[in-house]
C-alpha cells in the first residue's frame, strides 16, 4: 500500500514539474487580426512577453494612408497579468492545433491568429475571424478583449 502511495506521488510531483516547466517556458503570446478589403486600420495585434513584462500593441492599414499612420504602443504588463494570460493556454491542444483552420479571410471575413514562442519552438494558428477554437476558448476571448481594449488606446 505504502508503495501505491509512493508512486502516486511522484506520478504527480513529476506531472506538475512538467506542466510548470511548459509555462514557464513561454516567452511571449501574441494575437491579431487582419482584413484584406479595408480602408483605415485593417491590422490589430498584440504582443505580450514575459522578459521583461510588457505588452506592445499596434494597428496599421493595409497599405500606406495619411490619415491612417501604423501606430504601436508599449504598455506595462504586471507578472500576475502575465500568469493569468498562460494559465489559459493548454500547450499540448495548442501544438497539436492544425496552422490553419477553417478559411481565414475567405470573402474577406477576416483573419484572426495566435502565436506562442517557447525558448525553442513558435507555433502560429490562424483562424476565421471570431470562430471559437475547443480547447483554448477562454485564452482567445482574454485575447480578443485585451487586444479590443488596447488598440482604443492607441
Amino acid at each position: 500500500m505504502q508503495a501505491s502511495w509512493r508512486y502516486l506521488l511522484i506520478i504527480s510531483f513529476v506531472t506538475v514539474t512538467c506542466s510548470n516547466f511548459e509555462m514557464k517556458d513561454i516567452r511571449s503570446i501574441s494575437n491579431g487580426l487582419s482584413f484584406g478589403m479595408c480602408h483605415g486600420y485593417c491590422q490589430s495585434s498584440i504582443n505580450i512577453t514575459s522578459n521583461p513584462f510588457q505588452l506592445i500593441a499596434s494597428k496599421q492599414p493595409n497599405f500606406a494612408q495619411k490619415e491612417f499612420p501604423s501606430l504601436q504602443q508599449q504598455f506595462p504588463f504586471s507578472s500576475n497579468e502575465w500568469n493569468q494570460i498562460i494559465s489559459l493556454l493548454n500547450s499540448k491542444i495548442f501544438t497539436t492545433l492544425d496552422d490553419t483552420i477553417g478559411c481565414p479571410g475567405c470573402a474577406d471575413g477576416g483573419i484572426e491568429w495566435i502565436q506562442v514562442d517557447w525558448t525553442d519552438e513558435t507555433k502560429r494558428v490562424t483562424f476565421e475571424y471570431g470562430r471559437a477554437i475547443k480547447g483554448i476558448e477562454n485564452l482567445i476571448e482574454k485575447l480578443r478583449q485585451m487586444r479590443k481594449e488596447y488598440a482604443t488606446q492607441l
